[in-house]
């Protein structure tokens, strides 16, 4: 395993070692305890994930694999599974757009209408990292 992977492994178990010392601490009833954890969990989430905490993996062309990540959408933690050429778009639209891949998932999310995030973030990566074609009638 590479040295990012390993961290994030390290940070996967710290948070595993403090969510259990948060429930002792709420059953105990120790709220002061309780916020410290609770803040502290928090971090290591936003850390773990971090799109550079799942660095992506070179696949051959045309491979269709799914890649799942944890992602923020307002404020909550959940996972989304997107082809690497997807994930890669994404990456590139952040940083054309100088914010990040949460704000854009946020965005998405917005917009999704009845359908998955899944599906609303590869219809707005489409939107917004494909050069605008002129309509042909």
């Amino acid at each position: 395993m590479g040295d990012q992977t390993n961290r994030t492994v390290a940070d996967i178990n710290l948070r595993i070692e403090l969510n259990r010392l948060a429930h002792q601490a709420a059953d105990r009833g120790d709220g002061p305890l309780l916020a410290i954890l609770g803040a502290a969990v928090r971090t290591l989430d936003e850390r773990i994930c971090e799109a550079e905490s799942h660095p992506t993996v070179d696949r051959p062309s045309g491979s269709t694999s799914l890649i799942c990540r944890n992602v923020r959408v307002r404020g909550r933690r959940t996972s989304v599974k997107l082809e690497n050429e997807f994930w890669s778009a994404l990456e590139n639209l952040a940083k054309r757009s100088n914010c990040s891949i949460t704000a854009l998932c946020d965005v998405a999310h917005q917009l999704k209408g009845a359908g998955s995030l899944t599906s609303a973030l590869r219809v707005f990566i489409l939107r917004n990292a494909a050069p605008t074609q002129p309509d042909r009638a």
